[in-house]
C-alpha cells in the first residue's frame, strides 16, 4: 500500500512540476512579446524622421488632433481640413506628375535617374488608360496587375498595355473570400480567389521592391493598408513600397458600418507615428463613399535615393 502512495505522490508530483514548467514558459512568452512590442515602439519613436515626413506631419497633424476617436466626423472631413497641405515647400523635392484613365486621375513620382522600375495595379476594372499614359511618360516600367475578372481585363492588361496579368484578387489574406467583381460593366458581389498580399510580391512577382502601386479592391483595400507600417507583414517580409494610389471604400459590404471609418481613422494616424509614409492628393467622392489619396514613402533608402531629390 505504501509503495502505491508513493507512485500517486510521484505522478502528482510529476504532473505539478510539469504545470510549473508551463506556467514558467507561459510567463517568459508573455513578458518577451511585451518587451519586443516595448523595444519597437521605443525604436519607431527614437527613428528619425525625414524632413519631408516632419513637413507632412507638422502640417496635417494639427488639423486632425481635435477629431482623434472621432471615426465619423474624421471621415467626411479630412480632406478638406488637409487639403491645404498638398502645397508643402518641402514636397518640391517631389516630381508628382498626373496620368488620367477614363474617370479619375492618379499621381506619380517620378523618379530622379533613369531606372527600371516596377508597377502593380489590384484591380484593373477594365480600365488601362492610366497605365498606358504612365508607359508614354516614362518607358522603363514593368507591369503586373491582379484581377479576379478575366473578361477584358486580361486581354487589356498583356495585349494593350503589354502587362503580365493574374486571375485573382489581392488582399490581405490567402484563400476564397468576399470581393465586388467589375463585369457586365457593373459590380457584383461573388467569392473569388484571393492571394495574400505579402505572398504576391514576395513569392508570385519575386520583387523586393514595389516602386509603383495602385490598389482599387473595393473595400480589399484595408487588410493590405494595415501590412504597409514598419511592423507589417509586407515589411517584415523585406519588400518596401516606394509609392501608391488607393481608394478606400466604406458601406460596400455592410451598409451603414463604421467600420471601415474605424480603420482610415487609425491607418491614418498609425501614418503619422510611423514616420515612414506621407499622404496627399486626398479626395473624397462623397456620392460613392470613398476616399481617394496618393502615398509616398520617404523612409527607406532605396525609395527615397530614386524618387526625391
Amino acid at each position: 500500500m505504501s509503495h502505491l502512495y508513493f507512485l500517486l505522490d510521484e505522478g502528482h508530483l510529476s504532473t505539478r512540476r510539469l504545470l510549473d514548467k508551463l506556467i514558467i514558459l507561459a510567463a517568459l512568452i508573455f513578458f518577451g512579446g511585451l518587451i519586443f512590442t516595448m523595444i519597437a515602439k521605443e525604436g519607431n519613436e527614437g527613428k528619425k524622421a525625414s524632413p519631408i515626413f516632419k513637413a507632412f506631419h507638422d502640417c496635417v497633424r494639427p488639423r486632425l488632433t481635435h477629431l482623434k476617436g472621432n471615426y465619423e466626423q474624421f471621415w467626411h472631413s479630412f480632406t478638406t481640413l488637409t487639403e491645404s497641405c498638398d502645397y508643402l515647400e518641402a514636397y518640391k523635392a517631389l516630381d508628382i506628375r498626373t496620368a488620367e484613365n477614363q474617370d479619375k486621375t492618379k499621381y506619380v513620382a517620378f523618379p530622379h535617374r533613369d531606372e527600371n522600375l516596377t508597377m502593380v495595379t489590384l484591380g484593373i476594372g477594365h480600365d488601362v488608360n492610366a497605365e498606358i499614359k504612365l508607359k508614354e511618360l516614362y518607358p522603363n516600367i514593368e507591369f503586373f496587375g491582379a484581377d479576379p475578372a478575366s473578361d477584358i481585363n486580361e486581354d487589356l492588361y498583356v495585349n494593350t498595355l503589354g502587362g503580365q496579368y493574374f486571375e485573382c484578387a489581392v488582399s490581405g489574406t490567402t484563400g476564397m473570400r468576399k470581393s465586388r467583381v467589375y463585369e457586365r460593366e457593373k459590380y457584383e458581389e461573388k467569392i473569388t480567389k484571393h492571394v495574400g498580399v505579402d505572398y504576391f510580391f514576395k513569392n508570385v512577382l519575386q520583387k523586393d521592391r514595389i516602386d509603383i502601386l495602385w490598389i482599387d479592391i473595393e473595400q480589399n483595400e484595408y487588410p493590405i493598408l494595415e501590412q504597409l507600417h514598419s511592423d507589417g507583414i509586407i515589411d517584415r517580409k523585406g519588400v518596401k513600397i516606394c509609392q501608391i494610389n488607393v481608394e478606400l471604400h466604406k458601406d460596400l459590404f455592410e451598409p451603414k458600418s463604421e467600420i471601415e471609418m474605424l480603420k482610415f481613422h487609425d491607418f491614418v494616424w498609425k501614418l503619422l507615428e510611423d514616420k515612414k509614409y506621407i499622404m496627399m492628393k486626398t479626395h473624397y467622392v462623397k456620392a460613392s463613399s470613398f476616399i481617394r489619396t496618393f502615398i509616398v514613402n520617404v523612409s527607406d533608402k532605396e525609395c527615397a535615393n530614386l524618387f526625391l531629390k
